[in-house]
């Protein structure tokens, strides 16, 4: 069964891909995504589609089967060709809640992941902000097909790529981790000695 890469260009295509982020993101439990996904899949979809054409720096990619012509996985990348904290930010807040304790979590948990930024990614760099794959097509390149097309820009751009993950999607990121394939022996074994990567 054949993938084929696109990017994201209309909003009838985002639905699709949207919707395979809910149901990749459901299995395994992602606690941060439940969080972010809202009241509804309508709702979500308005929301992030929003967050899409307000932001030039936004690149969303997904794959399809060609077989079956279904959208497999989905994977956002940022593309920062400035600094984007050269000016201080107000930060995202879970403003699709209603006021409560339900959206002071979430204002909490957007604030522990935001807030190291600033201070680690300030200068031009790629971020993949989400990244997901059918839960029937995963161990298939769906992600590796992603992952390349950003770390090609990125070296297409001499700029650093950054990923933010929850524990669940470290390993897809490892196998991904060209600093240690291309490294020595000896320098393999001193990633080991310490752990590398860490889990931050």
């Amino acid at each position: 069964m054949p993938l084929k890469l696109h990017e994201l260009t209309t909003g009838d295509e985002f639905k699709l891909v949207v919707h395979v982020e809910l149901e990749a993101y459901s299995e395994p439990f992602n606690g941060f995504w439940e969080m972010l996904k809202g009241s509804s899949e309508d709702e979500l979809c308005a929301r992030q589609l929003s967050w899409h054409r307000n932001d030039p720096s936004s690149h969303w990619l997904y794959v399809i089967d060609e077989d079956s012509g279904d959208v497999v996985g989905g994977m956002q990348w940022n593309i920062y060709n400035t600094n984007p904290y050269a000016t201080e930010q107000s930060p995202l807040t879970a403003y699709w809640f209603p006021d409560g304790p339900t959206r002071r979590v979430g204002n909490q948990l957007l604030l522990g992941l935001t807030t190291h930024r600033p201070c680690s990614m300030s200068k031009p760099h790629l971020l993949i902000s989400y990244c997901f794959v059918h839960s029937a097509h995963r161990n298939r390149g769906v992600a590796s097909l992603m992952l390349k097309w950003g770390t090609r820009k990125a070296d297409d751009l001499g700029l650093e790529a950054f990923v933010e993950s929850t524990e669940i999607g470290r390993k897809a990121y490892e196998k991904h981790d060209t600093r240690a394939e291309d490294a020595s022996d000896e320098f393999q074994a001193s990633r080991r000695k310490f752990g590398c990567p860490m889990h931050v």
